[in-house]
């Protein structure tokens, strides 16, 4: 007899949240009802918008007409309960104040998991790592020396990622199921239907062409950790690619180095072939995209839209061999990554000199991080100590119309346990800031006035002007008949045609089943 059936595990792929948590969820729902099969997890890949009051909204980056509470703060106060596990990471519209708070990741609400500035857990026995925040090369290499109150360009820099994040995940070698990804990797969009990509963005063929579209540390990433899937999100649109890992992580380590550094002396993108600084990888993460025994491993990639009617910006799909308890649980070689890095976080512009090498954590490292977590947490599993660190939004006070800029970054106490339970000090303080305890009112301060952003994605469906490649809109992409049915719901209905669109077939995608 053959072993039993595994339970499996379906997860719903949101693109950019942005804060509109009621209408995704009643899409989930409404797709349940249409299948009849239940969704077990939903993974947001950035622009979640983690908003909990006004004061929030004047710490995320973006033109103040862009500024609205959304959803988000029902469930951080209570008001309304997540109907499904959900799981994000940061994008380039935050609140930077509040994630900041949660830098190794925690609870950002009940139920709702912050995946933090970089991190990896376990759901449902499927392995998920990923990277908050957008690629600007001017910042990578720095620390992170933005906080509360921000100005203008700390505002915008607060969610660019850093070098220690990205080395940090370059220690890990054990295979990761699932990757995420606000910004697309370097190079990505070469590898699946280009033609209809620039049908829907023609302003972005000069990128393309000169290969500077992507964030380059992410491709480093995407050669070295060589997961399943890959999601990403932030340019509003549904994208799908096969990529290829022609190399193992070890050969893609050493030319990538070098390749990396080359380019941070040039002041150019590191190209996608290029990969990472990075060791070995072990073979089993050759085969776990469904590639057979001695053909080159696969990368499913899918990027998606933001929460729109008729647009692409939900997909489910199935792990059907994931078999494990449906929460979240602690990854023990990502801990001892954190454990033994904890002294290279920089809260100043001057970076902490980073190893040139990105060594895996040592058998010795993983089996201390098991020993603290059966210690001293009882087990892997995350423990639900979500705590709120800030008023709630209220729409009857009439303290909810204006919100002012936070003076110091908030403890948060979540991270102080979860660095008690590694062991390790709290390194979140600013030089010459209290830290705080709870969360009080923040005192007056100017408002940050938003200034356009050469770099950021609009948020709005306004037609633009193409000659600016740099300040991106969306409004030229097509309603077609992808999925117009969504409509329904976003206008209020949950009927069965509004689900039927959330997973229908791509035209341009690579099948994402393991048949």
């Amino acid at each position: 007899m053959g072993d039993p059936p595994k339970r499996g595990l379906r997860i719903a792929i949101e693109g950019c949240g942005h804060g509109e948590l009621d209408k995704i969820y009643e899409t989930m729902a409404a797709l349940e009802r249409r299948d009849g099969r239940k969704i077990d997890l939903l993974i947001c890949c950035g622009d979640f918008q983690a908003v909990r009051n006004m004061d929030d909204l004047e710490c995320m980056a973006c033109p103040p007409k862009y500024r609205h509470i959304a959803t988000f703060w029902k469930y951080y106060s209570g008001r309304a309960k997540a109907p499904y596990p959900t799981l994000f990471i940061g994008g380039n519209h935050e609140a930077a104040n509040h994630l900041w708070e949660l830098y190794y990741g925690g609870w950002a609400a009940p139920d709702i998991f912050f995946l933090g500035y970089a991190g990896v857990v376990r759901f449902g026995g499927v392995r998920i790592g990923g990277l908050s925040g957008i690629y600007k090369e001017p910042h990578y290499a720095l620390g992170h020396y933005e906080h509360p109150p921000y100005n203008p360009g700390s505002l915008r820099s607060a969610y660019h990622i850093r070098e220690l994040e990205v080395h940090r995940l370059l220690r890990l070698r054990q295979p990761l199921d699932v990757f995420l990804s606000h910004d697309w990797p370097q190079g990505i969009a070469r590898h699946g239907d280009l033609d209809r990509l620039l049908q829907r963005k023609s302003f972005l063929r000069r990128e393309i062409v000169d290969n500077s579209l992507g964030s380059p540390p992410a491709a480093q990433l995407l050669d070295a950790l060589q997961p399943s899937y890959w999601f990403s999100a932030h340019l509003h649109t549904k994208f799908a690619a096969l990529y290829v890992h022609h190399k193992p992580g070890n050969q893609v380590a050493r030319q990538g180095q070098k390749a990396q550094q080359q380019a941070r002396e040039q002041q150019q993108p590191t190209p996608v072939a290029a990969g990472p600084p990075q060791g070995q990888q072990q073979q089993a993460q050759q085969q776990q995209s469904g590639q057979q025994q001695g053909q080159p491993a696969a990368t499913r990639f899918l990027s998606l839209d933001k929460c729109l009617p008729g647009r692409s910006f939900l997909q489910v799909i199935d792990f059907p061999e994931a078999d494990g308890p449906l929460e979240f649980s602690y990854d023990p070689e990502w801990l001892a990554v954190l454990r033994a890095t904890h002294g290279l976080l920089s809260l100043q512009r001057r970076p902490a000199p980073l190893p040139q090498e990105a060594p895996v954590p040592s058998a010795a490292e993983v089996a201390e991080v098991e020993r603290l977590l059966a210690e001293r947490n009882g087990g892997t599993a995350v423990p639900r100590n979500f705590a709120p660190t800030a008023p709630a939004y209220d729409p009857a006070s009439p303290q909810a119309r204006m919100g002012r800029m936070p003076q110091r970054a908030e403890r948060n106490p979540q991270t102080l346990a979860f660095l008690e339970l590694l062991g390790l000090p709290y390194n979140l303080d600013y030089s010459g800031q209290a830290g705080g305890g709870a969360a009080s009112a923040a005192a007056a301060a100017a408002l940050v006035q938003g200034a356009p952003n050469p770099e950021e994605i609009e948020l709005d469906d306004e037609a633009a002007g193409e000659e600016d490649t740099d300040f991106v809109e969306d409004g030229d992409e097509p309603e077609g008949a992808v999925d117009p049915a969504l409509a329904a719901v976003l206008a209020g209905g949950t009927g069965a045609g509004a689900a039927a669109a959330a997973s229908a077939g791509n035209p341009e995608e690579i099948a994402l089943d393991e048949e």
